[in-house]
């Protein structure tokens, strides 16, 4: 990683492209998407943000049932694969390459979700601008899902080293918890055949109550917290974390 660019401007492209485009992700895209709908009481119709998308792997999905999707994210690469993937389907989806905290919308959807621990890139400062980006950009009412890793199950279940293989990546990763700042810094290396990358990731992970305050400072109401698997109530078993919060309406 450069040390004059943040992690994240960095980390996602080559080598985690590939295992991020896995198919075991997309084995679960339709069980997620209808998550979302649910979580988000989605109907059919209604203006939904996914941000940040990724390759559109649940932009997607949600377009094909009958939302009018926009799909943000920083990774140049990411949002030219989504615009292919959302051509050969036939659908009409808006894809923008934009920092999630740099948004602009104003009260322009309905509902929007952050999937797959995709909630903490930043300082606590931004992680907390950007969530109030996100309540300007919903209607009154609007709804937001957060989906992420639950700090209480990661502290119980935390390895220091670990050795995968995915879509013929090897992934080794290892592990540093700094307690103080509920941050989980993590070193990589992706290699296949002669190519390897390093890289560097540092994440704030939250609890229900961390992420509870986060969603309260930025305005947001009606907070609800469940866990996964299975969905249910959020206890100190649940591995995901997940967090519905509403834009007042006044």
């Amino acid at each position: 990683m450069s040390p004059s660019r943040p992690w994240y401007e960095e980390f996602f492209d080559g080598l985690y492209g590939k295992v991020l485009a896995d198919d075991s992700y997309e084995m679960r895209a339709a069980e997620e998407a209808g998550l979302v709908r649910r979580l988000l009481a989605l109907r059919k119709g209604q203006r939904v943000l996914d941000i940040p998308c990724g390759m559109g792997r649940l932009t997607i999905r949600l377009a094909a049932w009958g939302a009018v999707m926009t799909g943000v994210d920083l990774t140049a690469s990411y949002i030219r694969r989504a615009r292919r993937r959302a051509r050969r389907a036939g659908l009409e989806i808006r894809f923008l390459q934009a920092d999630m905290r740099e948004i602009a919308f104003e009260a322009e959807f309905n509902a929007a979700f952050n999937w797959f621990s995709s909630f903490g890139y930043f300082s606590d400062r931004d992680n907390l601008a950007c969530a109030r980006r996100i309540l300007r950009a919903l209607k009154p009412g609007g709804r937001f899902l957060i989906e992420g890793i639950n700090r209480s199950w990661l502290m119980a279940h935390l390895r220091a080293h670990s050795d995968t293989t995915v879509a013929g990546v090897r992934v080794v990763q290892r592990h540093r918890w700094h307690p103080k700042t509920g941050r989980m810094d993590c070193d990589w290396m992706f290699s296949k055949g002669r190519k390897t990358e390093r890289h560097r990731s540092s994440m704030r992970v939250y609890n229900g109550a961390e992420i509870r305050k986060v969603l309260r400072a930025a305005g947001f109401g009606d907070i609800q917290l469940c866990g996964r698997p299975p969905l249910g109530r959020l206890t100190r078993h649940s591995r995901r974390l997940l967090a519905v919060a509403r834009r007042p309406r006044k």
